[in-house]
């Protein structure tokens, strides 16, 4: 492994140091200065879902130029392999390898079926500290819950946004993530095994 991107934030790094040499790349779904309301005491699951939906779509606007230089560094093959992971390795890990594999050709369904998997082999008690953090500052075991989960819609929203919002992956990589053209097609040059006849 030659590359090591860590999308948590610096206070998530210091409580759980990397033990590898890392590139830091905090994702973010809001502005790193907002001030987060107290959650409402009536939140339900759909409420928590929603949150990883804002989340989702957020990350494009905010994190738009740490996309771009991942998928850059993607794309340089002296630094493959590489890894990249957040703390759960669910939501900020879930929609940047949804832009890694929108990048290089994969059908939303497809994206959707290997996102959603995760409910498959992420349970709830692989996050008990993300649900202990969670309920201590206020969020209800319902939507926290929902929070937890992998909701297709929630992750469909921003794909649905990359469309609307951006015109599409290529235009959202190349102008908002700031991506060049040529390293879009050498990372799936590197990434895409194109089929001989035989």
């Amino acid at each position: 492994m030659r590359t090591v991107y860590d999308l948590r934030g610096d206070v998530e790094r210091t409580e759980f140091p990397n033990p590898f040499e890392s590139v830091h790349l905090s994702i973010v779904g809001r502005p790193e200065d907002a001030e987060l309301p107290p959650p409402p005491p009536d939140m339900t699951a759909a409420d928590g879902e929603a949150m990883l939906r804002d989340l989702y779509v957020g990350a494009l606007v905010h994190s738009a130029a740490k996309f771009g230089q991942l998928l850059t560094g993607l794309a340089n093959p002296e630094r493959l392999p590489a890894v990249f992971h957040c703390h759960g390795g669910k939501d900020r890990t879930g929609i940047t390898a949804a832009l890694f594999l929108r990048a290089l050709g994969v059908d939303d369904e497809t994206v959707l079926d290997d996102y959603e998997a995760t409910r498959h082999y992420r349970k709830t008690e692989h996050q008990q500290d993300s649900l202990a953090k969670m309920l201590a500052a206020g969020v209800t075991p319902e939507a926290a819950g929902g929070v937890l989960g992998a909701p297709r819609w929630a992750m469909a929203a921003a794909l649905t946004s990359i469309e609307t919002t951006y015109g599409g992956i290529e235009a959202y990589l190349t102008n908002v993530a700031g991506m060049s053209v040529g390293t879009l097609e050498r990372l799936r040059e590197l990434h895409v095994q194109h089929g001989t006849d035989s």
